[in-house]
């Protein structure tokens, strides 16, 4: 949430005349729309407690809908901070027999919760097979009451939405995913549809899950709960928490990245540090998102970072800017219509144009190591850059050849130097 969200909520209680001594408050999304002239649904985005607005954390509040178009300020703790993994990775091997070329369409975390579920991961994880995809996507909650400490609130007709909701014989599993993982978040996400669905389903049990797929590692994360008294917001507590992931079918080595001879500017010396966020803004693109305001907006972006994200995907080829707007080029398509696993080797082979980065991996090779020191001097004798600039441009292409690493797995990352595997 931004700083000009929080000071719009200012905005709100001093409009309201919220009495900061009481546990409770109502507000309507007309009111906020009234009062800021911005958008309920995103002033009332808060999905962590990273999210929360001062005002709200000065006085301990949270916000929580309960009903369409009505939230509750209600004093108390709203979210749930996930716990740590004390055991090992497990390794599943992919029950599935043949390529998905449909799967990994998008960068999205719905995309490796899918493969989660039809590799066979999720339900040896939950130890309940068969399970089948029954529940997706939004509809309005039940009538249910609870208490957040003594305050008990009332919830009809709440838009909610489940990532993936699976049912088998005797039991509903509802899901929350995100893409990589956050310190907490809030209980709402689990809490209303487990209420919803124990009000809809009363003889199964209802199984909440809290999944993060962390591309870093390639390891799917799955946070198993319990919500002992369904009339308790904070009665959640976990159950059990693992950490799996899935047997790759074919091993991708170096010699694997080549360069595709597509990208134009083979000079460029990147300042876009994440290289998730450039494959990110192509299917932002494809996905409408095709302007700098919006791009700034939906990655909370200053101006000045748009541009080295926006020139770092047409410099790849990958996006075209045209009567103020961005368009995908013939190749930027290719690579959102490519599964996972394709689609990470393929861009690879892109970045691999670069002369910076080809020549990296050339001393990689050479050597087996390559250190930070190694690409500066590249950046020295290929460039005009002098002094600290040169080490931040290097420190740009090592996260490109980080994600190169963790993307493909064809070499290893380690203590700051990458290794060719063994």
């Amino acid at each position: 949430m931004s700083n000009k969200t929080f000071n719009l909520w200012e905005q709100i209680f001093d409009a309201k005349k919220f009495d900061v001594g009481e546990d409770l408050h109502f507000i309507t999304a007309d009111e906020i729309k009234a009062i800021t002239h911005a958008e309920p649904r995103i002033m009332a985005k808060m999905d962590s407690s990273a999210d929360l607005p001062p005002i709200f954390k000065k006085h301990g509040y949270f916000l929580l809908p309960v009903k369409n178009g009505k939230y509750a300020i209600v004093r108390g703790d709203g979210f749930h901070r996930l716990e740590e993994g004390t055991g090992a990775t497990a390794n599943h091997v992919s029950r599935i027999k043949f390529p998905l070329t449909t799967a990994g369409r998008g960068s999205s975390e719905m995309q490796y919760l899918d493969y989660s579920f039809n590799s066979g991961a999720l339900e040896n994880v939950l130890g309940k097979q068969p399970l089948y995809q029954s529940i997706r996507g939004r509809e309005y909650s039940r009538d249910f009451r609870f208490s957040v400490n003594k305050t008990l609130l009332e919830v009809s007709s709440v838009q909610l939405e489940v990532d993936s909701g699976l049912e088998g014989e005797d039991s509903i599993v509802l899901i929350e995913a995100k893409m990589d993982t956050p310190e907490d978040f809030i209980i709402r996400q689990l809490f209303y549809p487990y209420n919803h669905f124990k009000v809809i389903s009363p003889d199964k049990t209802i199984v909440p899950v809290f999944f993060t797929y962390e591309p870093a590692t390639k390891t799917y994360n799955f946070w198993i709960y319990e919500i002992p008294d369904a009339a308790n917001y904070n009665s959640i507590s976990l159950r059990e928490m693992k950490s799996v992931r899935i047997a790759s079918e074919h091993e991708i080595v170096i010699e694997d990245i080549k360069p595709k001879g597509i990208v134009a500017y083979k000079d460029l010396i990147p300042q876009a540090n994440d290289v998730s966020k450039v494959i990110e803004l192509v299917f932002k693109v494809s996905e409408g998102t095709d302007n700098y305001r919006d791009v700034a907006a939906y990655f909370e972006f200053d101006e000045r970072q748009s541009s080295y994200y926006r020139e770092a995907a047409e410099a790849l080829g990958l996006v075209l800017p045209k009567d103020g707007k961005y368009h995908l080029t013939d190749v930027g398509k290719e690579l959102v219509q490519l599964p996972a696993e394709k689609r990470n080797l393929f861009f690879a082979g892109l970045l691999a144009d670069f002369n910076l980065v080809k020549n990296s991996l050339d001393i990689l090779k050479e050597k087996g190591v390559l250190a930070q020191s190694d690409v500066e001097k590249v950046i020295a004798r290929s460039s005009n850059l002098t002094g600290t600039t040169i080490g931040r441009r290097a420190g740009s292409m090592m996260s490109w050849l980080r994600w190169m690493a963790e993307a493909t797995g064809s070499f290893s990352a380690e203590d700051g130097t990458f290794h060719l595997n063994k």
